[in-house]
């Protein structure tokens, strides 16, 4: 009985079994089909987000029932596509969520993806925009990190634009210019029309920031034909806004209304509230500010912006709209009302989370005073005047201490570079026309010796731009002060040196080295006397190295030794004999009886450091404990 159920029940799920089957790969068809279909509208989207970020966030949140559902490099493609949508519209604390999101479904993914790089950069921009620079600045240095270990050309070139405009936020102007024309390079060598409109585009930021206008507008000009070429024109019309400023900051305001009138007829639904903004309060300045100053019309426009601003998340934007209302008021004759925006504006002000709006702390001070005076409060108008001047004068000794001048220095450099491949490439079409007259008939012989002659003469002068050039290309790789290498050459030596071991499997230290209370040099006997000693332990440390080792100046009182080839018990060596020998010397210095000097040391041995920061960051967490044990000490991580 038993047996006749068993095959009874066998031979009826038989054909059970196989519709189970049947359902089972129509399942995975089905499932196959969906993946195929979430691709093909990931796909749509993101090029939507291109012409109109607004309707690609509408079809991003349209299938986002369907998300669960996905793989997970779906899902991290999605939030990554979704959270650049966000940060075109402006929408920061959106777009900061959503790339943290595609961040932590990203640690589930088995192997590194340029999505990581590429949130990683959203993100840090979103809290760049809300004003936290250092936050940006380390999410930027990450995704830096991710994409040099997949060596994707592009997306390094964008971490080193991130991290170069960060830098001129914090108005580490050198640092910055080297950083954008890093990426400025890789951008030329792949020849990609987006990238160079990025970095073109900060670059004319940069170089506005230094006052040099003129470069600044013909790198937004760059930044604008790139992007149009790029098919991406919001990122176009940013750029025309720059060249607007531009104009603007230059009081060429009837060329800048012009540019403005543009961009407003280009606003569309789908626009984003901060650009809006930004365009009709800069129309209102230039309205109120041009010869002929039309205060209805500024005023109306300021009122418009007013409208826009309130949807803005950033503070930045809030605190400047707020300043130019009050300054319209105040030419309308309107004193009190114009007093109460700079009362908000000042609120504003203290909330503010970075020193980047210098510029508007003295606005609000000379515009206060201004009003004081017109309402007849002429002691606190002087006071507020007396405040103004004081820190307008801080301001600039801010701006003069910057490396202007080795700035220029560079913009030199690279000048004469471009002239030098110019002059090459006349050269070159000289010769060949040379060769080709010499060949021809004998009565074009006077021509080819004209032509001789001036062949002659463009390579005396391209002598002369090399020759200038290289003196240029010295000096930007020298510490003016000590004459050793500066911080740029030494953090290039240095990528240069550990990219070497580590690709030949060679051992590689690195010291870094910071003079003893060097502060109360300075304090005591005055800057030039502090001067000596940093050149003093200059040449102490160049007699000490070898001629492949390279010793050179970090900034302030910390020195850099490269020591390629040197394992760490010769590195302990030498460094103890380096400190021994600062200790014993007798200085030429008068002042100076007695100098010490702490050093960190770092050795890259068996793959033990990822890369030359990681190995620079180990020397310098030695430094530090060097220092805490008593100072004139050597450490080392065993």
């Amino acid at each position: 009985m038993l047996k006749s159920f068993i095959k009874l029940t066998f031979q009826n799920s038989a054909p059970i079994l196989f519709i189970f089957l049947l359902i089972s790969c129509k399942s995975n068809a089905l499932q196959s089909v969906t993946d195929s279909d979430f691709n093909t509208f990931l796909l749509r989207a993101e090029q939507l987000n291109n012409s109109d970020p607004k309707a690609a966030l509408f079809l991003l949140n349209a299938h986002k029932e369907q998300l669960d559902t996905q793989p997970v490099s779906n899902q991290v493609n999605y939030y990554r596509i979704q959270s650049a949508a966000y940060a075109d519209q402006a929408l920061y604390s959106l777009s900061e969520a959503s790339a943290e999101q595609g961040l932590k479904l990203a640690k589930k993914m088995n192997n590194p993806s340029v999505f990581i790089a590429e949130l990683a950069y959203t993100k840090g921009f979103s809290l760049e925009s809300l004003g936290n620079f250092d936050g940006a600045f380390q999410i930027y240095q990450n995704g830096l990190d991710v994409a040099r270990s997949m060596n994707n050309q592009e997306l390094t070139a964008r971490g080193l634009i991130n991290i170069g405009a960060i830098l001129y936020l914090q108005k580490d102007y050198k640092q910055s210019l080297i950083t954008l024309n890093q990426a400025l390079e890789i951008a030329n060598d792949i020849a990609d029309d987006s990238l160079l409109g990025d970095v073109s585009s900060e670059l004319g930021i940069l170089y506005g920031n230094l006052g040099e206008e003129s470069q600044a507008n013909d790198y937004f000009q760059k930044s604008y034909q790139h992007f149009k070429k790029a098919g991406k024109q919001n990122y176009a019309l940013n750029s025309l806004h720059n060249v607007a400023n531009n104009h603007a900051n230059q009081e060429r305001y009837e060329q800048a209304i012009k540019v403005y009138r543009v961009l407003e007829s280009e606003i569309q639904p789908n626009t984003s509230n901060q650009f809006i903004a930004d365009v009709y309060r800069n129309i209102a300045w230039v309205l109120l500010n041009k010869e002929d100053a039309d205060t209805e019309n500024a005023y109306r426009y300021i009122l418009l912006a007013g409208e826009y601003v309130k949807e803005v998340e950033q503070h930045a934007v809030k605190l400047q709209y707020t300043v130019d209302k009050a300054f319209v008021l105040e030419k309308m004759g309107r004193y009190q009302e114009a007093l109460d925006n700079l009362e908000q504006a000042q609120i504003l002000l203290e909330r503010k989370a970075s020193d980047n709006y210098d510029t508007s702390a003295l606005n609000i001070l000379f515009l206060s005073a201004k009003l004081h005076y017109a309402l007849g409060h002429y002691n606190q108008a002087y006071k507020i005047q007396t405040q103004y001047f004081t820190q307008s004068i801080v301001y600039e000794q801010a701006r003069e201490t910057t490396e202007i001048d080795e700035l220029i220095l560079q913009y030199e450099s690279a000048t004469a570079q471009r002239q030098n491949n110019i002059l090459e490439k006349k050269q070159r079409i000289q010769n060949l026309q040379l060769q080709q007259m010499a060949l021809e008939a004998d009565g074009r012989q006077v021509l080819v010796m004209v032509l001789a002659v001036c062949t002659l003469l463009l390579a005396w002068f391209l002598y002369r731009v090399i020759k200038g050039q290289k003196n240029l290309i010295r000096a930007t790789r020298t510490d003016s002060l000590t004459g050793v290498a500066n911080r740029r050459r030494l953090l290039e030596l240095g990528e240069e040196y550990f990219l070497n071991a580590k690709k030949s499997q060679q051992v590689f230290s690195l010291y870094m080295i910071d003079i003893d209370f060097f502060k109360k040099i300075n304090d005591q006997f005055g800057h030039s006397i502090g001067d000596k000693a940093l050149q003093e332990i200059a040449i102490q440390g160049q007699n000490l190295m070898r001629a492949s080792d390279v010793f050179g100046r970090f900034g302030g009182e910390e020195f850099i030794a490269l020591l390629p080839e040197t394992g760490s018990i010769e590195a302990l060596e030498v460094a103890q004999r380096l400190r021994q020998n600062i200790e014993q010397s007798k200085w030429q210095t008068q002042q100076i009886n007695h100098l010490t000097v702490s050093i960190g040391v770092a050795t890259f041995e068996r793959d033990n450091y990822a890369n030359f920061s990681a190995l620079l960051k180990a020397s310098d967490e030695q430094l530090l404990k060097a220092k805490q044990s008593g100072r004139n000490k050597v450490s080392y991580n065993a």
